[in-house]
């Protein structure tokens, strides 16, 4: 019986082991499988060299962004316009690139010219900017500048100008 007991044990160590060769070669067999076909691929370098052909192209494209980038506030037009009304000139600004206040404009007259002047200082993200426009008006007749009003109305700010008559 003891012996049927030592043959049962020695039985199961033997099968045991095996199977923990088996496992081991298993294991060996699948990592070694993984490493030679990383190593023999031949599109590998080519798919690593790619990734970093994109990476430097998106840290490019940033560089290039962060140097060329566009002006935010496009000054074109549409930011000063003029109405003309019998012997009033309104001058209507567009407050919005201005940060809606009517201290970044400042407006100097000298005989029958107007010159509109705007200044702001803009932050995006961590840039600083200042952002400034200027534009002159010859209206062809004196202003009466005692007369000429400023006010603001939402996002306009809207400058009177009343000329003397030609008569």
């Amino acid at each position: 019986m003891l012996e049927e007991e030592n043959r049962h044990t020695v039985k199961h160590a033997i099968i045991t082991f095996i199977a923990a060769l088996l496992g081991g070669f298993l294991a060996f067999y699948v990592v070694m499988d993984i490493t030679l076909a990383r190593m023999f691929d031949p599109m590998r370098g080519f798919k690593r060299a790619e990734k970093m052909i994109q990476k430097q192209a998106r840290e490019m494209q940033r560089m290039d962004n962060d140097i060329f980038m566009p002006s935010p506030m496009p000054l074109h037009h549409s930011l000063i316009n003029m109405v003309k009304e019998d012997n009033n000139y309104k001058f209507i600004i567009d407050l919005k690139q201005l940060n809606n206040n009517d201290k970044n404009v400042d407006v100097t007259i000298d005989g029958d010219t107007i010159n509109i002047k705007g200044v702001v200082d803009k932050t995006k993200g961590h840039k600083d900017m200042i952002v400034e426009f200027s534009q002159t008006f010859a209206l062809g007749a004196p202003i009466i500048k005692d007369k000429v009003t400023k006010e603001q109305k939402g996002e306009k700010y809207i400058i009177t100008v009343p000329v003397e008559n030609d008569d």
